[in-house]
């Protein structure tokens, strides 16, 4: 059995999701984190804390290198080139796997020359880089030479989880059922689950549900899934608009109740600024309902226009609010985007598969 030593968030539900079933699969997964997590048959091994000062942050680099070194692992995968690919890279083991998650190759070069520097080495120390996407493994490629390999492995969805609701859940409609003709007189329902902050454009999603209130009175609901920085702030622009009473904020929710969450709407909206994969999307065409999408980073390559939903200029609310009315409209256009994203999904992103498609990497590193 090979031993896989794992550098990230044990907390993430990604990790949890994939060091569960690596496990299960028969490798011997350890993590090292800064977060505790309780995963089963998964070691976590937990950082020791610091207070801030450069010797503590000297100690914690070094604690890490020790631990990994100590672990004896076959392969060493570091999440996130910014933070645990650099220590798993400082660390000297290998073969080593860097993945890169977003906002470590879009954003930590561009603070400064530094940063930049210090993002070239350490994909530079990596035997095989991963990406989740593939306009992510082209801002890789522009810090690292032609021959050194960059796999594209989405994380995936586990589409037994999130899928359309049983039909028994269709008899009374809530915003999750499919919804059909003589259903019209009902509010179409619209929403997102997503963290409050800028980058995430829900400013923008008020503004179009405000254009659309304006032109189809009463017709639709908006719901919003999430806490951050930006609450207070997006609340105040809802009351300002006029439509807070068309909207329902439902704080942040468990990982367990975002499937139960997408069911329960018609359309899924997310008017992103960035993305560098998209996986609220692909969830969200994983039960079966249609999207409306920005047209930028990773977001193309997860819902096609026209086929499993509608993309936009990022920033144009009046865009957005033109799309939401057109499937507001069109019930059975729902339908249709619905049941086409559910096959995609399906057919690309089943997470199981790109399990399988992440240990064909590992065994040829091993």
């Amino acid at each position: 059995m090979a031993r896989l030593c794992l550098l990230a968030n044990a907390a993430s539900s990604h990790t949890e999701k994939w060091a569960s079933e690596l496990a299960h699969r028969g490798w011997d997964v350890e993590i090292i984190s800064f977060l505790p997590a309780d995963i089963p048959r998964v070691k976590v091994h937990i950082v020791p804390p610091v207070s801030g000062k450069k010797a503590d942050v000297i100690f914690r680099q070094h604690w890490i290198a020790q631990r990994v070194r100590s672990l004896e692992p076959d392969l060493v995968h570091a999440h996130y080139a910014s933070s645990f690919g650099l220590l798993g890279a400082l660390a000297g083991v290998h073969p080593l796997l860097v993945s890169a998650w977003g906002s470590d190759v879009f954003a930590f070069p561009r603070k400064s020359i530094l940063h930049r520097h210090l993002l070239e080495w350490t994909l530079k120390q990596a035997d095989v880089l991963c990406s989740t996407s593939h306009i992510m493994a082209q801002e890789m490629r522009k810090y690292v030479s032609a021959d050194q390999p960059i796999e594209v492995i989405p994380f995936g969805v586990d589409v037994r989880r999130f899928a359309p609701p049983e039909p028994e859940s269709q008899k009374a409609h809530s915003g999750g059922a499919p919804t059909t003709e003589s259903q019209m007189g009902e509010p179409v329902v619209f929403g997102v689950a997503k963290h409050l902050q800028p980058v995430y454009g829900i400013d923008v999603l008020l503004r179009a549900f405000s254009e659309l209130e304006s032109r189809r009175p009463g017709q639709a609901l908006l719901r919003i899934a999430g806490d951050g920085p930006e609450w207070r702030r997006l609340t105040s622009l809802a009351k300002r608009l006029g439509v807070n009473d068309q909207v329902d904020w439902l704080g942040l929710i468990r990982n367990q109740d975002v499937a139960g969450f997408y069911q329960g709407l018609d359309v899924v909206v997310v008017p992103s600024h960035q993305e560098s994969f998209g996986v609220t999307a692909l969830e969200a065409s994983a039960c079966g309902r249609p999207i409306i999408a920005s047209h930028v980073g990773g977001l193309p390559e997860v819902v096609i226009h026209g086929e499993t939903g509608i993309l936009v200029p990022p920033g144009d609310a009046s865009a957005f609010s033109q799309a939401m009315e057109s499937l507001l409209l069109s019930p059975r256009e729902r339908e249709r985007l619905g049941h086409a994203g559910r096959n995609f999904v399906l057919e690309h992103y089943d997470w199981l598969e790109n399990v399988s498609k992440m240990e064909e990497v590992y065994r040829r590193l091993v």
